[in-house]
């Protein structure tokens, strides 16, 4: 066997009795600090990378990834018309990434009850729109039915604007159009959803938008642009640019062309406020690291002094620096592999015990959450643990190197 394993391994399976009086309670103390370290760490990624998810989740439900929009200066909601006759329009349905795409109308309005008045944006959307966003976040009744002959009156409102004006499921809504002139349109409410996200609930209302097309005057081919959702946000950007750089030199008819609109341009408070949970990460792991690195490092000086004899009488019988550092770096990956063996284990059972049962909850008017999110990414977590196993062990090398410095007259002598 290697001299260096054989001596580790004989150092880990002592006596109790023999083993050194301060050299195992530090070593206990660099254990728990590694295992609350890795506890921390892991529930601080699960964490932060679970609330960026689920708040990307829910404005990218209300605006899709990328709108394309008429090319024009209008920034309101009611956009100039664009018809699908569009030649790219089936080409960028089939781009590689992008998972759906739909067209949709918005437009606002306000409802009226009695005497009580709120302004929102009615959202129409059509059969090929997707209601599982908003099925996750139903909380009553159901989205409306949207079929291809039927003209549907039902509408889909948030708990903020059915709870402000008394609504139940099925009451009717009564919306007024501020145009010329002025237009009311009767729907009955069919679902009621609570995302929590407080801007959005505010503001949108989804219908069938062949009741805005109605109000419109457009033609059945007409819309305020087509949402495309894309299969990983990561693609958002990219994606972006190239149906912008496909649709920039193509104009129609009427020298008309069509731009996009990315999330992160739509939203873009939002996103900065995300990407500076980033830096809250990497500040709790860089010191979580510092933390249980110098739990280790007093652990193991104060192991290489109490065993400063027995290295001056192994140097003595021939045995290398290198092969002596060896010894003590093979005893720290031990002890370190155990303490994230641990703290994995508690660590990711917090996490599912969270995800599962909710046991912490949030305020959601500050945090646009109910309760403490939990992102599974296992790729993070196998680079976590790597990462600090990697630099915990390097942090173990500078005490080691004090080996180098022993003489063995005078540590054998040394008591």
């Amino acid at each position: 066997m290697n001299f260096s394993r054989y001596i580790a391994k004989r150092y880990n399976s002592a006596n109790k009795k023999t083993e050194q009086l301060w050299s195992k309670p530090m070593m206990r103390v660099a254990v728990f600090g590694i295992i609350l370290g890795m506890v921390v760490m892991i529930t601080a990624v699960a964490i932060i990378t679970g609330f960026k998810n689920q708040i990307r989740e829910k404005v990218t439900g209300f605006s899709a990834h990328i709108q394309l929009v008429n090319r024009d200066l209008n920034r309101s909601y009611e956009y100039k018309p664009i018809d699908d006759n569009w030649k790219y329009l089936d080409e960028i349905a089939h781009y590689e990434g992008v998972s759906s795409m739909h067209p949709f109308i918005t437009k606002p309005g306000v409802i009226k009850k009695d005497d009580e008045i709120e302004a929102i944006v009615l959202k129409g959307v059509d059969s090929t729109y997707s209601w599982s966003f908003f099925n996750n976040y139903l909380i009553s009744g159901k989205a409306p039915k949207l079929d291809t002959t039927i003209k549907s009156n039902g509408i889909l409102l948030s708990a903020y604007i059915a709870n402000r004006l008394n609504l139940q499921i099925g009451d009717p809504v009564n919306m007024f159009f501020m145009q010329k002139p002025i237009r009311l349109r009767p729907f009955t409410l069919s679902g009621i959803y609570q995302t929590n996200l407080k801007t959005f609930d505010e503001l949108y209302a989804l219908v069938d938008l062949r009741h805005l097309q109605k109000l419109n005057n457009w033609e059945s081919d007409q819309y305020s642009g087509f949402e495309i959702m894309v299969e990983e946000f990561e693609q958002v950007e990219k994606t972006g640019q190239k149906i912008s750089s496909r649709v920039a030199l193509e104009f129609n008819a009427e020298n008309e062309s069509l731009r996009t609109i990315t999330t992160l341009e739509m939203s873009p408070q939002i996103y900065d406020w995300l990407q500076l949970q980033n830096m809250n990460v990497w500040v709790i792991l860089i010191l979580i690291t510092l933390v249980a690195g110098i739990n280790m490092i007093t652990g193991l000086l104060i192991n290489i002094l109490e065993k400063t004899n027995q290295i001056g009488l192994f140097k003595a019988m021939g045995a290398t620096d290198s092969q002596i550092i060896k010894i003590f770096m093979i005893n720290a990956a031990k002890i370190i592999g155990k303490g994230m063996l641990w703290g994995n284990i508690i660590g990711l059972s917090i996490c599912y015990l969270q995800q599962e049962f909710g046991l912490v909850s949030l305020d959601p008017d500050s945090y646009y959450l109910s309760e403490v999110p939990i992102n599974f990414n296992w790729t993070y977590f196998a680079l976590l643990n790597a990462g600090a196993f990697v630099v915990n062990l390097a942090m173990m090398l500078f005490p080691s190197l004090l080996i180098a410095r022993i003489r063995p007259v005078q540590s054998i002598k040394f008591n």
